[in-house]
């Protein structure tokens, strides 16, 4: 008893209780108006209470249960210590028969109390309606024990940060304000720091890893907590930064003066982080807004840097002193500003060889190329070109890149662009990873794109249909365009030799039919069996008009005619010549069409204008077509001058 007495005063923690229940009850009321009440009002329609229950449950994707868990906890702990921001309360708290320790555990626990009663009394109404009215399989008890466990996380998360924040500043607002941004800092900062860099390198790609594994996990509220499975690391780092929360914020409790009441930062060692802290995170979001807002090149990006810096130091000087006469005390700006610009020029002359690094080809255990590159991919095996010439390609194309870096920059803005992903896994078992934004024209013309296209290799790794045993594939059905047909295959054999024929048609794609511009014969949905996920899964590749092994198959079997688009289903083709057209949208309009066009019924012909249209980009196109389908659909495509046909450019 006498341990207990040490450490906790029971009137100070009664008194609490009393001061704030308000709090809690309004907490428990949120949660069940946002959740179990719906379960009640429709008690009868099971299927809507199993729904219902289950978003609850699942946290992450019932916003308002993270809402109130960041809301309560943090109006209870501005509150609870709110008599230390005022000079005549603190004083008066501060001259009872109790130490600072005893106060502060009291306060602390009696806020613990206040929060968890809401929580617990929920989580036991939870387990009524999981034995009692929930009919579904998705939910377990353990989820109503999981859903327990991050609510509570998440609460004493907030509180305990708001609780060290108003141990630093003297005025509930800022404290509260800061108590957001020490929730977000991590994942805001991080975001921040990396769209600077991808701004200001060439070639800079943002390394997702440090984003999951620090930036989102380092802070509950930020989603650590959030996913199918808990890792018990990060539940013990969670509850060891509340210890940490806890501990910090008793010893500056113990530390701070009373007289700093109603002082913004009342730690003079902290005021310089708070300053500069404030000016650089300004500083980033006015680089990167005049980057972005105005045009993204470097002059406005300094500029942005330069503006943004002096917003916020001024703005933190006026917080610090409480007053709007903070123009004179400007010299502290400048060692930041000559900090940031060597941290800026060393950056931006890469004297650190980050653009022009490429690693040698004996080093290289394998190679990437696509659009999009993260770490998870270079150590994905599968995903890797270990191909000699392949790795060369590459190789080859990063330092075209590299060695085009100003032309590539000075034309961004003015054509449409292409995303390329380079990344090498090396054999001392680092990786090296590039993303660059591109010209199109300049894609479209690299001589060794087209030739990591063709390489056997990328087209195995970028098809999933390589991946499948054939012998766990259930169905296949083939969706053609602008019909109603589904033309189903069942049979194991035909399976096989259905998937045969499609990887066939890959392997000898060329980079022309690769990149075309053509609508497919149809879509195909391949059902197969995975014995990892519950659910059966789906790949659904295109039939192409260049895959010949495929067609010659279908009508070997005899699906074919029903498996596309063919003459028979058409009643009649229009081709106009749409040069010049002021309107292009007027092409879709029948009657625009009657003049200057031609009317085509041969099948022939008609065989030759559905295998070669395009319809995905109206540039450089010159004509324009239009099908009528026997089932009053219509399909409408477009010619540029090198794929029309020769009767349609002789007849117009």
């Amino acid at each position: 008893m006498k341990s207990q007495t040490s450490y906790f005063n029971k009137a100070i923690i009664i008194e609490d209780l009393k001061r704030f229940w308000g709090i809690g009850a309004l907490y428990f009321l949120a949660l069940i108006f946002s959740g179990p009440i719906f379960f009640l009002i429709d008690i009868e329609n099971t299927d809507t209470i199993n729904s219902y229950f289950e978003t609850y449950i699942s946290i992450d994707n019932h916003v308002f249960q993270i809402i109130f868990a960041i809301i309560f906890p943090l109006i209870l702990g501005t509150l609870i210590f709110r008599y230390m921001q005022l000079k005549n309360s603190t004083g008066m708290i501060h001259s009872f028969p109790f130490t600072r320790n005893i106060l502060f555990n009291s306060h602390v626990l009696a806020s613990s109390i206040i929060l968890f009663i809401p929580i617990f009394v929920n989580f036991i109404i939870m387990f009524f309606i999981y034995n009692g009215i929930y009919t579904g399989i998705n939910i377990t008890a353990g989820d109503i024990y999981r859903w327990l466990l991050v609510t509570l996380i998440l609460n004493y998360t907030v509180f305990l940060m708001t609780v060290f924040t108003g141990m630093i500043s003297g005025v509930s607002l800022i404290q509260a304000i800061l108590s957001l941004i020490f929730l977000l800092l991590p994942l805001g900062l991080t975001g921040l720091v990396m769209l600077t860099l991808d701004t200001m390198l060439f070639g800079y790609a943002v390394n997702d890893t440090i984003i999951e594994n620090f930036a989102l996990k380092v802070i509950p509220i930020t989603g650590g907590l959030f996913g199918e499975n808990i890792n018990p690391l990060l539940i013990i780092w969670y509850i060891t930064l509340l210890v940490i929360l806890f501990l910090v914020s008793k010893f500056l409790y113990n530390r701070r003066n009373l007289e700093s009441a109603s002082d913004s930062i009342v730690f003079d060692i902290l005021k310089p982080i708070f300053k500069y802290g404030v000016t650089f995170c300004s500083m980033i979001l006015g680089g990167l807004y005049f980057s972005f807002a105005v045009t993204k090149n470097h002059f406005w990006l300094y500029f942005g840097f330069f503006i943004g810096a002096l917003f916020g130091y001024i703005i933190a000087e006026m917080i610090i002193r409480k007053s709007i006469r903070a123009f004179n005390k400007l010299y502290g700006f400048i060692p930041f500003v000559i900090a940031a610009g060597l941290f800026f020029t060393i950056i931006d002359l890469d004297l650190i060889g980050y653009e022009n690094k490429l690693p040698n080809l004996d080093e290289i255990e394998g190679a990437y190329f696509g659009s999009y590159v993260n770490e998870k991919s270079l150590k994905k095996d599968d995903l890797l070109i270990r191909n000699k010439n392949g790795i060369i390609y590459i190789l080859k194309l990063h330092e075209t890149i590299i060695n085009n870096k100003s032309e590539i920059e000075n034309t961004l803005s003015e054509n449409r662009n292409r995303r390329i992903a380079i990344g090498y896994k090396l054999k001392n078992g680092s990786i090296l990873m590039r993303e660059y934004s591109v010209p199109q024209k300049m894609f479209n013309n690299n001589p060794y794109i087209k030739k990591i296209y063709e390489l056997k290799e990328y087209k195995i790794i970028n098809n999933s249909i390589f991946r499948i045993d054939p012998n766990k594939i259930q169905i296949i059905k083939i969706n053609p365009m602008y019909s109603n047909e589904i033309i189903t295959i069942s049979n194991k054999n035909e399976i096989k030799e259905f998937i045969e024929a499609v990887k066939a048609d890959i392997l000898e794609e060329s980079y022309e039919e690769m990149t075309t511009k053509q609508e497919p014969w149809a879509y195909i949905n391949v059902e197969y069996i995975d014995n990892v996920k519950s659910h059966k899964p789906m790949i659904v590749p295109e039939w192409k008009k260049s895959y010949k092994n495929l067609e010659n198959w279908l009508k070997e079997k005899g699906y074919y005619e029903k498996a596309r688009i063919t003459p028979n289903d058409i009643e009649y083709a229009v081709v106009k010549n749409i040069k010049g057209a002021e309107n292009i949208d007027n092409i879709y309009d029948f009657e625009s069409i009657k003049s200057k066009k031609i009317e085509i019924k041969d099948k022939e012909k008609i065989e030759k204008l559905l295998r070669t249209y395009e319809n995905f980009s109206l540039n450089n196109k010159q004509y324009a077509v239009v099908f009528y389908l026997k089932n009053s659909n219509r399909i409408i495509g477009w010619y540029s001058d090198e794929n029309v046909p020769d009767f349609i450019k002789n007849s117009i």
